[in-house]
């Protein structure tokens, strides 16, 4: 694959302007021109997971790609500071002019230990004799990061079971400690036990039928609010009610049905939660907002965006609670013009 560096977006401002009904101003962290003068930046960024002060980006063209601080004295990068590409391949996932083993990568979970769980919904454009392939991915990480390398091994989920041919691009890990998956191409709502087994086998570790998104909508994201799976649809966003009862789609438990907030007939780019009482979800061409279950109440965060519609876009909460938010100002025609944003957990509390 042959990377673009044509219509790069250097910005001159790490403010967004946010029009009047947004409420906080998003940090630009990561992208082309951050450093000065560098040209490297994310290409539709999608899935993140932060481990430390480390950031990784689950990339549209470049794999699960690894930040690191602009300024390597900061001790606290991931509260403060702005982003670099790392050129230093070994802690990156694919990129490359071959694209090994990974090109397009979706959601990107973590068990909060050293497991990770990537989709890929596209792999090398078909190339054969390639490593890996699309499919949902485990990461195992060392348990200490060395300066070489912070991965242990790579591992397919549920290989030869059906998820790879699907474009799997949205994954949640759930209370039950099943792995839930979603995909750009249908509706399916697919569930894997055990997801954590190396060398998985049919034997040990199988792919449950959940349900579906309302008219089979194709899914950008979803994420777990307690037992509810709260799922991102190019028409809008839905929930599954106590997904993990649902087996097997029986009387329709897993069948998602749509949440009225306002937007529904929108493509929803992204989604995440809190874990405790609310939603945040991207909306293309409006923004990032905010809703609470218990109320049904929608409140805007963010605005300004380039969000790219057709694909995944980054939204994330970390364990400190800032809001990470990607998009991409060529609608991911090029790469290296990908952004990745930040609002700081304070500014999120202090949202009425």
């Amino acid at each position: 694959m042959e990377w673009k560096r044509t219509a790069l977006c250097i910005l001159a401002t790490a403010f967004i302007s946010a029009p009047a009904d947004a409420q906080i101003n998003a940090e630009l962290v990561a992208a082309s021109g951050i450093p000065a003068g560098n040209n490297f930046a994310p290409h539709t960024p999608a899935g993140l997971m932060t481990i430390g002060t480390n950031v990784w980006v689950g990339d549209g063209a470049q794999g699960l790609r690894h930040y690191a601080p602009v300024d390597p004295n900061n001790t606290d990068p991931i509260n403060t500071g702005q982003l670099e590409f790392d050129i230093n391949t070994e802690w990156s996932i694919g990129g490359g002019t071959a694209c090994v083993p990974w090109c397009s990568v979706g959601q990107v979970v973590t068990d909060g230990s050293t497991r990770a769980y990537a989709a890929i919904y596209d792999h090398a454009k078909g190339q054969p004799g390639q490593v890996g392939g699309p499919g949902v991915w485990m990461v195992q990480l060392q348990s200490q990061f060395t300066q070489f390398s912070p991965f242990a091994g790579l591992s397919p989920v549920a290989p030869g079971l059906g998820l790879s041919g699907d474009q799997p691009t949205a994954i949640a890990l759930g209370p039950d400690g099943k792995l839930y998956v979603g995909f750009l191409k249908n509706g399916n709502i697919k569930r894997v036990t055990n997801p954590s087994i190396i060398n998985a086998t049919p034997q040990n570790q199988t792919v449950e039928s959940v349900g579906g998104t309302p008219n089979g909508r194709s899914m950008r994201a979803m994420a777990f609010l307690g037992a509810d799976l709260y799922v991102a649809t190019d028409q809008g966003m839905a929930v599954v009610r106590n997904a993990g009862a649902c087996i097997g789609n029986a009387g329709g438990c897993g069948n998602a049905i749509f949440v009225q907030d306002g937007f529904t007939g929108s493509s929803h780019v992204g989604i995440t939660t809190d874990g405790a009482s609310k939603v945040y979800l991207s909306v293309n061409g409006a923004g990032v907002f905010r809703y609470t279950p218990g109320d049904q109440r929608i409140v805007p965060v963010a605005s300004g965006f380039a969000f790219v519609g057709g694909h995944t876009n980054t939204l994330s909460l970390d364990a400190f609670g800032n809001l990470w938010i990607g998009d991409d100002t060529s609608d991911g025609a090029l790469n290296f013009t990908g952004r990745l944003w930040r609002i700081p957990a304070a500014s999120l509390a202090a949202i009425p």
